[in-house]
């Protein structure tokens, strides 16, 4: 009987903790989004036309004027 109580004590001990650190992750990787919004904006930015141009290249049209901007 002790045994079991012991067992299911350390599970939730062992699921807390778990929790804990999944939400120290969450943090951390909110914080890092954060701190280099500017730069993967940038990034992004970059590689969006970079393709664009590509396909443009490719098809020898503006490709934004088939995708409505």
């Amino acid at each position: 009987m002790r045994n079991a109580r012991r067992r299911a004590s350390q599970r939730g001990q062992g699921m807390t903790e778990y929790i804990i650190i999944v939400g120290l992750i969450a943090i951390l990787l909110i914080a890092a989004v954060k701190a280099f919004r500017n730069t993967l904006a940038a990034t992004y930015n970059k590689a969006r036309g970079d393709v664009q141009s590509q396909v443009t290249n490719q098809l020898g049209t503006d490709v934004s004027d088939t995708i409505g901007e």
